[in-house]
């Protein structure tokens, strides 16, 4: 409801639609009672012009970690984050150096890394897609999973040494 719905139902659309063409779930039976399903939400959020007239509207289907049980739905967590220092240094030798360093974002993030072999995670259908009786078995990770920053870096980490990059040992 409300002023934007059609909107946003037409980006939720387009999300859904993203997630199947990267394979991140298969529709399941809904499992026994003794396996977790996590519930699952919808973000919203409208990009404006500096105007403040509407620019683009976007929505991220998320699993509802808080729902997760440890040991059960994940095992692992951490994941790294660089040191404010180690970023200094790497400006400071932009500058000496006369080098030039460009940003880069990576579209839809976590749904490059798999959910790890040894968990499986079970959502509930999003609002508005349901099936009666199915949920989603994961295959990648969602937003708002707990693990789903560590496995972010640990495919991350594979890509970059596949590139020959290494990890500083000051900055793990």
């Amino acid at each position: 409801n409300g002023p934007f719905a059609d909107e946003y139902w037409q980006a939720a659309c387009k999300e859904i639609r993203t997630l199947e063409e990267m394979g991140a779930w298969d529709v399941v039976d809904r499992p026994s009672s003794e396996k977790n399903v996590i519930k699952s939400t919808w973000a919203f959020k409208l990009k404006r012009f500096p105007d403040g007239l509407a620019k683009k509207f976007k929505t991220r289907f998320c699993a509802r970690g808080d729902m997760q049980l440890e040991g059960v739905d994940f095992f692992k967590t951490y994941a790294p984050v660089v040191q404010w220092t180690t970023v200094r240094l790497l400006l400071i030798l932009e500058v000496l150096l006369g080098l030039k360093s460009k940003q880069g974002d990576i579209t839809a993030t976590f749904l490059h890394a798999n959910v790890p072999e040894d968990e499986e995670i079970y959502v509930e259908m999003p609002l508005g897609f349901e099936k009666k009786g199915k949920v989603l078995k994961l295959k990648k990770t969602l937003y708002g999973l707990r693990q789903s920053p560590r496995a972010f870096w640990q495919y991350l980490t594979k890509k970059m040494n596949e590139c020959r990059m290494q990890q500083t040992k000051f900055d793990p």
